[in-house]
């Protein structure tokens, strides 16, 4: 009967330990959400949740991402991380608020406000990184997209980012995508 009892507790601590591990490596596997994000730059700072995410691939690439896709949440703290942002990651959050300009274009030249530097998003090249480069049909049909999306915007407290904004993706286009050299 003893021995019953000391391979039940056993089997009982077992599962419990098994759970709990399984518990953590739940947590660990959930996806960074906009949410998540927000509360690193609560909890760290601004500052220093940008050198977290800078360092931690998976991070940087569920943020380069949600910003891209245009969710106000996601755009709120790529707003938050772009002003006090360096070197790649500045870089990814300027492609990733220029990609979301065709998804919500009044939400990313509002955070314009929030130091969103719109002139580097509106005139980002959507072709840089890639490989191969495109033809000048490809560029142009990307650049008028994004012309489209921000031209389209129609509120009068905007105007001014709108404005701003046509004028970086004229220059874009004027430049044939050629990034000047950062600095």
């Amino acid at each position: 009967m003893r021995a019953n009892r000391r391979s039940g507790f056993a089997g009982v601590l077992l599962a419990s330990v098994l759970a709990s591990v399984a518990s953590e490596a739940a947590q660990a596997a959930a996806p960074f959400t906009a949410e998540r994000a927000a509360k690193l730059v609560t909890e760290l700072g601004p500052q220093k949740a940008a050198e977290q995410v800078l360092n931690d691939s998976p991070t940087l690439e569920a943020v380069a991402a949600g910003v891209a896709g245009g969710r106000r949440e996601w755009l709120d703290v790529g707003s938050q991380l772009i002003g006090v942002a360096e070197s790649y990651l500045k870089d990814r959050l300027t492609q990733s608020f220029s990609i979301a300009l065709q998804h919500d274009a009044a939400a990313v030249l509002a955070r314009g406000a929030a130091g969103v530097p719109l002139q580097a998003v509106c005139s980002y090249d959507p072709f840089m990184g890639t490989e191969t480069k495109p033809t000048r049909q490809q560029f142009e049909s990307a650049v008028a997209l994004r012309e489209r999306a921000v031209a389209a915007v129609q509120r009068p407290e905007l105007a001014a980012a709108k404005t701003t904004c046509l004028e970086a993706v004229g220059q874009l286009r004027a430049t044939g995508g050629k990034q000047p050299p950062s600095s």
